[in-house]
């Protein structure tokens, strides 16, 4: 009879390069679940004991048949601590084996570190699992837009790192199990933490590209993305823009059946009616608006408020910290030494540094790459056979209706002519 010992011994034994395979077949086998499903006690035991680094695919298995056993509407601070500590350790092409389990292990991370009140928690774990699932930046996963969950609600918006910053332009389901809902809640909550970090220009590209999405339904997700696009439109320019002539009709129709008090207020906006009455319709909407409330963001703070929320010994310990921040970069700020105010300025660019040209060069040289994928996307297409036939088709049809007059029209333009 199997047991788990006797598991956990396999996965020693074959987490070899040349037997990973064999293994993954083992562990998917409806044996060794019922063995996991019958151990769940002694699983967080075995995953100790075995090499997050060396074996992964087991420790995966092993923590992701746990998750399945735990509450995670109470949290379970044992299962998420040994979660926690085997993403960042784990190795990416053990874990690329199996992208539905790695992505069910994070979903369980997320859903315990929400429980249990602590969100920050599973920040730099989330950071490596999108890493280990992705072979390059341009790839989503669905562990995005649950990383980017964790950050919102930490309040950590520079958190996502290079998850967020990158350009992600490939969804691959074979290889990340994404889904349409995972694109949809990694460019609304992407675009949640921009707002945060007053990067409006970049949540709006992330807005419009939800928005854009082709689709036959329409989604809570989609509406949600809508109102963020509207109020955000009349925040930057004061008016909000049409959408692009690809948008699916539903997501159009959405403005009026759905997004009513919006439209109201950018009909307002455009009126040009004074701030005293564009607060008064908002307060008598204030139950539509609650829900879409953007964040604000502090223009400036006094030396003892940051000391106080960042535990720091006084004052004069925040000028220092903010002054590092400031010299390395971090923060755009000037600090007055007359009233001990700490000013955000909007961060000047440099244009003249060797930095920047590196910057540039590649910002170039990805740009030519994206060329190419985009090129090569459009060969794929034109050659595609279902694409082909329907074109076929739609050709086919076009030229059996002639182009001119209906028949019954052509006669009476004749008679028309000859009278």
């Amino acid at each position: 009879m199997a047991t788990l010992e006797a598991l956990v011994a396999q996965v020693q034994a074959l987490s070899g390069a040349d037997d990973l395979l064999s293994l993954h077949s083992v562990l998917k086998g409806p044996a060794q679940d019922a063995v996991l499903r019958q151990s769940a006690a002694g699983l967080l035991t075995a995953v100790a004991n075995l090499d997050p680094a060396v074996h992964s695919l087991g420790c995966l298995y092993l923590l992701e048949a746990k998750a399945r056993t735990t509450n995670a509407q109470v949290g379970d601070a044992e299962f998420l601590q040994a979660a926690c500590r085997f993403l960042p350790a784990c190795s990416a092409e053990q874990v690329r084996l199996a992208p539905p389990k790695f992505t069910a292990l994070c979903r369980a991370v997320k859903a315990h570190c929400i429980a249990l009140g602590c969100p920050k928690q599973g920040v730099l774990p989330l950071r490596a699992a999108v890493a280990k699932l992705c072979p390059t930046t341009d790839l989503l996963s669905p562990i995005h837009a649950d990383l980017f969950q964790l950050c919102l609600l930490a309040k950590c918006y520079s958190g996502a790192g290079a998850a967020l910053d990158a350009d992600v332009y490939s969804v691959d389901p074979a290889r990340t199990a994404c889904t349409a809902t995972d694109v949809l809640l990694y460019c609304y909550n992407g675009a949640l933490l921009e707002i945060g970090r007053r990067r409006h220009p970049r949540a709006l590209q992330l807005l419009l590209a939800a928005l854009t999405a082709p689709t036959l339904l329409l989604s809570a997700i989609t509406v949600a993305c809508l109102k963020k696009f509207m109020l955000l439109s009349l925040v930057g320019s004061g008016a909000v823009p049409p959408l692009p002539k690809h948008t699916a009709a539903l997501v159009t129709r959405a403005i009026k059946t759905d997004c009513g008090p919006y439209s109201e207020l950018a009909r307002l906006c455009g009126l040009g009616k004074s701030a005293a009455e564009l607060t008064a319709f908002a307060q008598g909407k204030q139950q539509e608006f609650e829900q879409v409330r953007l964040g604000r963001t502090a223009t400036g703070a006094c030396l003892p408020d940051i000391a106080a929320k960042a535990g720091l010994g006084g004052p004069a310990d925040a000028e220092l910290a903010v002054l590092r921040m400031i010299d390395a970069g971090e923060v755009s700020a000037r600090v007055s030494e007359r009233d001990g105010m700490v000013r955000f300025l909007e961060e000047a660019e440099s244009f003249h540094t060797a930095g920047m040209t590196e910057a540039l060069d590649a910002l170039i040289a990805r740009s030519v790459e994206l060329a190419g994928k985009l090129q090569a996307f459009d060969m794929a297409v034109s050659s595609d056979k279902a694409y082909i036939t329907k074109t076929e088709l739609k050709n086919q049809r076009s030229k059996e209706g002639g182009g001119g007059l209906p028949p019954s029209s052509a006669a009476a333009a004749a008679a028309e002519q000859e009278s």
